[in-house]
């Protein structure tokens, strides 16, 4: 009796985890993002010991040793094989081969329907929101050149980069959601990536990835206006599932517990990739702030309401790291651009640019730097444990 109970105990504790071993959910336990990595790690080895173990119960009641009312506790096994390993059990896929149409063909997109929009080679491209949601990896080329595409959906975050010829598709499995990111799996190299910060689970960058790409996230028609001869990632074949999120999302599922200043949802934006800086969406006016990231004097400041953030880099030649703020005397002996800078006291525009003052600076524009809005203080936070979060009108001087 003692034999095939724990035989059976065995397949089915093997056939569970590899089932649920990776679902979501655990990450809110201790230690629980790293038994959704080993879970994944040893998925072949537990079905080969769950297949051993079933094997070896059919065998004892073959043999005459055990009754064979027992075979009916395969029936869990197999379920939750069934389970996991259904066709049709997860709908997110790795898209290596997308299809693009020209913006006037993309008649399934609204206005109002958010995109995640970058430039590649000598094009650019929109990626909409609703296709992202089925396809949260896409693999692209153009000639020589190729890109991968990551989308964390409940983080409200992208991640692109170009990348090798060694890094393929067909090597690549989405694994799970764990606080919220995606998680995805070279089975290749046994390395795992995770969506949100675009890094492998040991924080190192993935084999294959070389340089980050700048992208943005807007509405349709705010990309169209500026981009209009961008490229569309076309649907699926059967079109676009209704149900799926075309404008940001919170997050679904829960998160591993952690101590935070602000509440988890607080909406920041993030500056820099490697030892990045929140800033506080809601704190930022067109009063601008001054941060340092990564080593990069930077201003941040938001043109208008309803308008998203823009950063650029501080520096002017001659080693200046001038402090910007909002010119309050624009139009008289102010100058006409709607910022100043302390140090040599000239005026700039919105987009960066010289307007009047030290004649040496005629014709400077300041560097853009990519900033992400729209993102979850408490995804961030996990997954970059060290990140600060700045808040307006005016950050502390660095």
């Amino acid at each position: 009796m003692i034999l095939p109970v724990a035989i059976l105990f065995l397949a089915t504790l093997s056939a569970a985890i590899v089932a649920y071993g990776a679902h979501p959910a655990l990450a809110q336990y201790p230690h629980g993002i790293e038994f959704i990595l080993l879970a994944r790690r040893l998925q072949w080895p537990l079905v080969a010991l769950s297949i051993v173990l079933c094997v070896a119960l059919i065998g004892l009641v073959v043999a005459g040793r055990r009754r064979s009312w027992f075979l009916i506790g395969l029936g869990p096994v197999l379920a939750l094989f069934a389970h996991h390993f259904a066709p049709t059990r997860n709908l997110a896929v790795v898209e290596d081969a997308p299809t693009f149409v020209s913006s006037d063909e993309a008649k399934f997109l609204r206005d109002d329907e958010f995109v995640v929009g970058l430039s590649f080679g000598d094009a650019k491209f929109a990626y909409p929101y609703a296709q992202l949601f089925d396809r949260p990896v896409i693999l692209q080329s153009d000639h020589e050149k190729r890109l991968i595409l990551l989308w964390s959906a409940f983080a409200n975050r992208a991640v692109a980069s170009t990348i090798g010829r060694t890094l393929r598709g067909r090597d690549l499995e989405i694994v799970s959601t764990p606080a919220n990111s995606l998680l995805v799996y070279n089975a290749r190299l046994g390395e795992f990536i995770v969506g949100v910060t675009g890094l492998t689970s040991k924080k190192e960058k993935p084999s294959g990835f070389d340089a980050p790409i700048d992208m943005s996230k807007m509405t349709w028609g705010e990309w169209r206006r500026e981009c209009p001869a961008t490229r569309v990632l076309a649907p699926l074949r059967g079109g676009v599932r209704t149900n799926a999120p075309s404008k940001p999302i919170l997050p679904a599922y829960p998160m591993p517990p952690m101590s935070m200043s602000r509440p988890a949802l607080t909406r920041v934006a993030l500056l820099g990739s490697v030892h990045p800086v929140a800033i506080d969406s809601e704190t930022v006016s067109r009063s601008p702030m001054n941060v340092v990231v990564e080593n990069v004097p930077v201003m941040v400041f938001r043109p208008s309401s309803g308008e998203g953030l823009r950063a650029f880099d501080r520096r002017l030649p001659n080693d200046l790291l001038p402090r910007f703020r909002l010119n309050e005397t624009r139009g008289r002996r102010g100058g006409e651009g709607i910022f100043k800078d302390d140090d040599t006291g000239s005026s700039w525009s919105a987009e960066g640019a010289w307007v009047d003052g030290l004649k040496a600076l005629k014709g400077k524009k300041l560097t853009r730097v990519p900033i992400e809005d729209d993102l979850y203080w408490g995804v961030m936070k996990w997954w970059y444990p060290k990140l600060t979060l700045e808040t307006g009108p005016e950050a502390p001087a660095q």
